[in-house]
C-alpha cells in the first residue's frame, strides 16, 4: 500500500510539471505531454533489452533508442521550464525520427513504423487547441514518413544481420507495443472527457446556483423563488407573505453596514428554520423577505408567521445584543391559482398596515380567486 501510494504521488508530481500557466488549454496540453512522456519510457525501457540484443550498425539501434528516451525525460524538464511548446515538438518529432530509423535497420517487416499510428492523435493531445497548423504539421510529417516507410525499396532489406523469424518476432513485439499505445491514448482521452464532463457539470449547477441564491443571505432571490410561486399556486390554496426588518436603517446607522449585513443573513436563517418544509424564503430585496407556504389556510399561515416574529424577536432580545431586531409581515392567501400579481400587491398592503399599527406584528388578508383558465 505504502509503495503505491509512493508510486501514485510520483506519478502526480510528473505529470504536474510546469502545469501552472495561466491558459486552460496550455495547461491540459502540458498535463497531457506529461502523461505520454512517463508512459512512453515505461514502455520502451524493454525495448533498450531487445535492441541491446541485436546489435545494429553505427549508430547502434541501442544508443539511439536510448536518446529517444532521454528526450522525452528533457521534455518534462522543458515543461517544468515553461518551454511547453518545444517539449511537445521534440516529443512528437523525435519517435518519428527513431521509428523511422529501426525500420530502416530491421526493415518495414519489422513493424516498427507502426508506431507512427499514434503521431496524430498524440500531436492534438500535446499541442494546444491554438497551435493547430503544428498539430496539423506534425501530424502530415508523421502521415509522409509512415508511406516512405511502405514505398521506398530501401525499407525491404534489413541494414542489420537478422533472420526471418527475428523480424517476425519484432513484428508481433511492435503490434502489441502500438496496441498498448493506441489503447492508453484512447483511456486518457475517454479519462479526459469523463473529468471534462464532470467539471462542467459541476460549474452548470453552482452556476445555477448562483443564478437563484442570494449572494449575503444564501436565501433564494426573485428568480429562484418565482418557480416555487408558481408551484404553490397549482397545487391548492397558498400563502404569500411579505416580511420587513423594523428600523433597519437604525440598525445599520448604530451598527454599522458591515453588522448589518450580519443581521440580515441570520435573520433569513431565523426565517428559514422556523419555517421549516412549511415554507420557503426568499430575499426580495433590501431587508425585505418573500416567504410562499403552500396548501395552507389564512388563519394557519398567519399563526406560522406570528411564530417566527416571536421567534425573532427572542433571538435578538437575548443578553448581549447590541440592537433590537424585530419583524413585520404582511400575508395574503388565495385560493388555487390565484394570481401572485394580486397576492404581492395584498401582502405588500397588509405589510404597511403592519408597520402603521405599530410594527413587531403579523396581519393577514384574503385574495380574490381566479379561473385557471
Amino acid at each position: 500500500m505504502r509503495a503505491r501510494r509512493g508510486a501514485l504521488t510520483t506519478w502526480n508530481t510528473l505529470s504536474r510539471l510546469g502545469t501552472d500557466v495561466g491558459h486552460p488549454d496550455d495547461s491540459r496540453a502540458i498535463s497531457a505531454s506529461n502523461h505520454f512522456f512517463i508512459l512512453a519510457i515505461a514502455a520502451n525501457l524493454p525495448w533498450l533489452v531487445v535492441l541491446g540484443v541485436l546489435g545494429g550498425p553505427t549508430p547502434a539501434p541501442l544508443a539511439t533508442h536510448l536518446a529517444l528516451i532521454l528526450t522525452w525525460a528533457a521534455g518534462m524538464w522543458l515543461n517544468r521550464l515553461g518551454m511547453a511548446l518545444l517539449a511537445s515538438l521534440l516529443g512528437l518529432l523525435a519517435p518519428i525520427m527513431e521509428f523511422g530509423y529501426l525500420a530502416s535497420i530491421y526493415t518495414r517487416g519489422a513493424a516498427f513504423q507502426l508506431q507512427l499510428l499514434a503521431i496524430p492523435a498524440l500531436a492534438f493531445a500535446l499541442l494546444p487547441a491554438r497551435r493547430w497548423a503544428l498539430r496539423i504539421a506534425v501530424a502530415l510529417v508523421g502521415a509522409v514518413v509512415l508511406g516512405a516507410i511502405y514505398v521506398m525499396p530501401s525499407f525491404a532489406v534489413p541494414s542489420a544481420d537478422v533472420t526471418g523469424r527475428t523480424i517476425h518476432g519484432l513484428a508481433l513485439l511492435n503490434v502489441l507495443s502500438t496496441l498498448a499505445l493506441l489503447y492508453t491514448i484512447a483511456a486518457f482521452n475517454s479519462y479526459y472527457f469523463r473529468r471534462e464532463r464532470g467539471r462542467n457539470e459541476v460549474l452548470l449547477t453552482e452556476a445555477q446556483t448562483a443564478a437563484r441564491t442570494d449572494s449575503l443571505t444564501e436565501a433564494l432571490n426573485r428568480r429562484g423563488i418565482a418557480p416555487v410561486m408558481a408551484a404553490a399556486a397549482r397545487q391548492g390554496p397558498y400563502a404569500l407573505a411579505l416580511i420587513d426588518l423594523d428600523r433597519f436603517k437604525r440598525i445599520n446607522d448604530a451598527l454599522g453596514h458591515g453588522a448589518g449585513d450580519v443581521v440580515l443573513s441570520n435573520v433569513a436563517r431565523s426565517i428559514g428554520r422556523s419555517l421549516g418544509e412549511r415554507g420557503t424564503v426568499a430575499r426580495w430585496g433590501g431587508e425585505e423577505f418573500l416567504v410562499v407556504i403552500p396548501q395552507v389556510s389564512l388563519a394557519e399561515a398567519v399563526e406560522l408567521l406570528d411564530r417566527t416574529r416571536a421567534e425573532i424577536e427572542d433571538e435578538y432580545t437575548m443578553d448581549g445584543i447590541a440592537e433590537r431586531v424585530t419583524i413585520s409581515a404582511g400575508v395574503a392567501h388565495g385560493r388555487q391559482f390565484a394570481a401572485k400579481e394580486e397576492m404581492l400587491r395584498l401582502a405588500d398592503a397588509m405589510l404597511y398596515e403592519a408597520k402603521a399599527s405599530g410594527r413587531n406584528l403579523v396581519v393577514g388578508g384574503e385574495a380574490g380567486s381566479v379561473d385557471r383558465d
